[in-house]
């Protein structure tokens, strides 16, 4: 009975591994090959020269000499970005891969791609110009350019709050522009005020705009300057606390990640470590169990012998 337990203690320590490796989902051989810097690294490198190739032949046109050449290296490179999709659904399984963004972005690209290099539809040059997408995939695999990507992403509603202030900002100023300089080109309406007061806080003929619009009204510099003021300085540079808030909160939620990957990653090594002082427990003890059997044995043995080696008239 004692064997048959340790067996059976036994035979679950060594599923508790297994059933770990099923929830993660994927395969440990592929999140070996594809976790690892030289496949990173030679992916990266595969689509920095997918883009340089991309844009020499953009740049000499379909006419230069290595034309072909390039067309059959665009190949190539889809069928690695191809594997590489494949190995990561392999590596991760379907639920993790499925619930990352970024792989879902990355097989939009490589979709494309592949609607690009159709024969049927080759010929067609909006559709072709579509392979320079693969470009965008320098930011799915480049870690520092996925968290802009995601910063600028969580920012988009203090951005797109900070587009209405400006909004109502510049309606405002185009309604004093229009009704206080009507009469100058650049402010009859309420459309053409708008531009001009957007060009203004560009500074595109900032200088300019205020000689011309002093000539006839010498307090034209004061809205000038105060709008300026107002929709470049102050409006504007909302944008820029937006933006740097989402990148800190995109970098605070990125390290509290790791850390609690790298926290469930311990927990795993601590329990498989458990695991295996269980099993070392449990052979421990089927070795003491058998080395009792044995001397059990050889005592039976023993016995054996010397009853086979007394004459039969002492066993009588």
């Amino acid at each position: 009975m004692g064997n048959g337990a340790a067996a059976t203690a036994n035979v679950q320590a060594q599923a508790k591994p297994a059933q770990r490796a099923k929830a993660r989902g994927g395969i440990r051989l592929f999140e070996l090959l594809t976790d690892n810097p030289p496949f990173k690294i030679f992916i990266l490198l595969c689509i920095i020269a997918n883009s340089a190739i991309l844009g020499y032949d953009a740049h000499f046109g379909e006419d230069n000499q290595y034309h072909g050449l390039i067309e059959q290296w665009n190949t190539y490179f889809l069928y690695i970005f191809t594997a590489e999709l494949v190995l990561e659904f392999l590596a991760q399984g379907p639920s993790r891969y499925v619930r990352d963004g970024w792989n879902l972005f990355d097989c939009v690209i490589v979709g494309i791609s592949y609607l690009s290099a159709i024969p049927g539809i080759r010929a067609i040059t909006a559709l072709r110009t579509l392979r320079v997408l693969r470009v965008l995939r320098l930011v799915s695999n480049v870690p520092q350019m996925r968290r802009v990507v995601e910063a600028l992403i969580g920012a988009l509603p203090g951005i797109f709050a900070t587009v209405m202030v400006l909004c109502v900002v510049f309606y405002i100023g185009a309604v004093m522009a229009t009704t206080l300089f009507r009469a100058e080109e650049g402010f009859q309406d309420l459309g053409q005020s708008a531009l001009s007061l957007f060009q203004l806080t560009q500074f595109d003929g900032w200088g300019e705009t205020i000689t011309r619009l002093d000539a006839k009204y010498p307090w034209a510099w004061a809205f000038i300057m105060g709008f300026t003021v107002i929709a470049a300085f102050a409006v504007l540079n909302l944008f820029i606390g937006v933006i740097v808030d989402a990148v800190q909160e995109t970098r605070n939620t990125a390290i509290k990640k790791d850390v609690a990957e790298i926290e469930k990653d311990v927990s795993e090594i601590e329990e498989d470590v458990g695991d295996i002082a269980e099993a070392q427990e449990d052979a421990a003890a089927v070795q003491k169990h058998i080395l009792n059997e044995l001397l059990a044995l050889r005592a039976e043995v023993a016995a054996m012998k010397a009853n086979a080696a007394q004459p039969p008239a002492q066993q009588s």
